[in-house]
């Protein structure tokens, strides 16, 4: 971001929020295996005197029962997902920062900060919580029952796996959505379905908030150390202005904050995977003959319930320690994907200035 020059603050806002959406998806992508791992986790109910499995096992048993293209059902959702949240975040974080710092005069305070990020996540969540659901609820229904995937999950599964090549029955976004219009017109009720857990998503928008206000401020300090020991190497003139992180200082910074704000926030995430469980009818036959064998089925007496319904269920089913039920899974996800995505997004930034510089062009 050294030479934005020749942008204008709307261009600015624009090139960080397309850079965020670039981080976003990369982010979401590469690490989405491990993504479905710690879903599956969240979303199954301890019984009484089983013995919890961890991540690797869910991993093993998952692969082994299921196949391994399991792994990427509902990648496409999650794709799109990641970008447009990221993409949109970004854009509502930076211009109303952008406002605020131009109306006082100088840069804003972690209180500020706070907030601004808050209510940007709001506005995201608003936008893109039905790509959540539809993600979240192919990951628990697992692979279809042929054992294949279709779309963007099937490449990606063919790529690495080597998927079965009998057809598969249609999983992507724009797939589901027609089948939801075809099911019952998009009435009001299946749209209240794409929206299951918003509450404790819009709650969740601290997460990011804390996430990025670490960063943030973590950003400034050590650019601006950075900036002052150039200083000195120069004798305090001529120094080159550093305006962005190395690769090793943002993936650190990245993972730190995201940790923070993953152990602070965990409790509500577990409830909004919870809430978002879908009906027995919709897991696949693979799924559902796993359970039989003793593996606990995804929770769907959850489904659709409040966040407080949630949160007192899971306390009185597995205690208060199940609201944490996951977090190993859950920390090395977020921090993996947040530490690379914000790696990313703080290397796309020429990337797309560019994009914007020959958009202006045509």
């Amino acid at each position: 971001m050294s030479k934005l020059s020749p942008l204008s603050d709307s261009e600015k806002v624009f090139v960080e929020a397309l850079a965020g959406a670039i981080g976003g998806l990369a982010g979401a992508v590469t690490f989405y295996p491990l993504d479905t791992i710690k879903t599956r986790i969240q979303a199954e109910v301890d019984v009484e005197g089983q013995r919890r499995k961890t991540w690797m096992e869910v991993f093993n048993d998952l692969v082994e029962n299921e196949g391994p293209w399991a792994l990427f059902a509902g990648v496409g959702a999650k794709g799109a997902h990641s970008m447009a949240s990221s993409f949109l975040y970004f854009l509502a974080f930076s211009s109303l920062r952008r406002r605020v710092e131009a109306r006082s005069g100088r840069q804003i305070g972690v209180a500020a900060n706070l907030a601004i990020a808050m209510l940007a996540g709001c506005c995201n969540v608003l936008v893109t919580e039905p790509l959540d659901t539809l993600s979240t609820r192919r990951q628990i229904c697992g692979a279809d029952d042929d054992g294949g995937t279709s779309g963007t999950s099937a490449r990606l599964a063919k790529t690495f796996f080597g998927a079965p090549s009998s057809p598969a029955p249609p999983e992507t976004f724009a797939d589901l959505v027609a089948s939801a219009v075809d099911r019952a017109a998009l009435a009001a009720h299946e749209w209240t379905r794409l929206y299951s857990g918003v509450g404790a998503s819009l709650l969740l928008t601290v997460n990011p908030a804390i996430q990025y206000t670490c960063f943030e401020q973590a950003r400034r300090r050590v650019i601006g150390g950075l900036q002052r020991r150039a200083a000195r190497k120069n004798g305090g003139a001529g120094a080159k202005k550093i305006a962005e992180l190395s690769v090793s200082d943002a993936f650190v910074l990245g993972a730190a904050s995201k940790a923070v704000a993953t152990f602070i926030t965990y409790p509500l995430v577990r409830a909004k995977v919870l809430a978002k469980a879908p009906e027995r009818r919709d897991v696949s036959r693979k799924r559902r003959d796993v359970s039989r064998k003793g593996a606990p089925p995804p929770a769907e007496r959850f489904r659709g319930k409040s966040l407080p319904a949630v949160m007192r269920g899971v306390v009185e089913t597995e205690g208060a320690a199940g609201l944490y039920k996951g977090l190993q899974a859950q920390l090395l996800k977020t921090v993996l994907v947040a530490a690379f995505s914000l790696t990313v997004k703080e290397k796309s930034f020429r990337t797309a200035m560019l994009v914007v510089l020959l958009m202006n062009r045509l």
